[in-house]
Formats: C-alpha cells, sequence, structure tokens
C-alpha cells in the first residue's frame, strides 16, 4: 500500500485519540512529493513533520520521543524520509533540538535559515 495523505490524518488521529489520548495535544503530517531544494529530489516522496505538542502537564516526561520514534517507524514501513523544521516557537533552544533530533537519526541541511533537518531512511538502513 502506498502512503497518502489521508493514511497520515488517520494516523495522527489515532495517535492524538487512541494510542497516546491524554497525552498527545496534537500531532500534524504532511505527505509531500514535490520539494527540489536542499537535497531532495524534485517528485521525491516525503512527510514534512509539522507539529508534535504535547500536554502540558505530560512535557519533559519522554512522550515526545516516543510519538517521534513511531512517526519514525511509520516512515521506515514506508522507505519514505521526514522533513521537519526545528523551532523555538514553542520555548526549546535550536541548538537542544538539533540535539534530540539527531539522536534520532535525523541531519541538518547546512546553512539552511529554517533549521530544515532530514530523516532519511536509507541512510539509517545502510549504517545498522
Amino acid at each position: 500500500m502506498e502512503l497518502t495523505q489521508d493514511i497520515l490524518k488517520q494516523y495522527c488521529s489515532h495517535l492524538k485519540n487512541v494510542k497516546y489520548k491524554g497525552i498527545v495535544q496534537d500531532v500534524k503530517l504532511e505527505y509531500c512529493t514535490d520539494m527540489d531544494d536542499n537535497n531532495i529530489n524534485e517528485g521525491d516522496q516525503h512527510i514534512i513533520l509539522r507539529l508534535i505538542r504535547i500536554r502540558k502537564p505530560m512535557r519533559n516526561k519522554g512522550f515526545g520521543s516516543i510519538v517521534l520514534n513511531d512517526i519514525i517507524n511509520l516512515a521506515d514501513r514506508y522507505n519514505i524520509r521526514i522533513i521537519l523544521y526545528a523551532s523555538e516557537k514553542y520555548g526549546s533552544k535550536i541548538t537542544g533540538l538539533y540535539k534530540l533530533y539527531e539522536r534520532f537519526g535525523f541531519n541538518r541541511i547546512a546553512n539552511d535559515p529554517d533549521h530544515k533537518m532530514v530523516y532519511n531512511v536509507l541512510i539509517k538502513m545502510n549504517v545498522q
């Protein structure tokens, strides 16, 4: 089965309303095929990780990492990369976010003003 935006929407709903009910406030994933800058080939399929928001009382307990790991497992199943843009919008420092995402196999795009990071399934598969 091929990944679609509908599958991602259902997956986000499942994480929020079933698997991590009361923990996850919101998860936003977007299926894309049309980016062609900074090491992303035109027509290349990828997921853009827009948001993982954990409810305030549940923050700093590892749930964000658990949800991120679930999303990575989904990407691995579909053999598709993940792109995210690290942001200080919710109070985290960029350097800390870089370290966190790098622990999960994301790579920074050099000199990207939007703090773009990429998780590439093929890179991870070759390392293991």
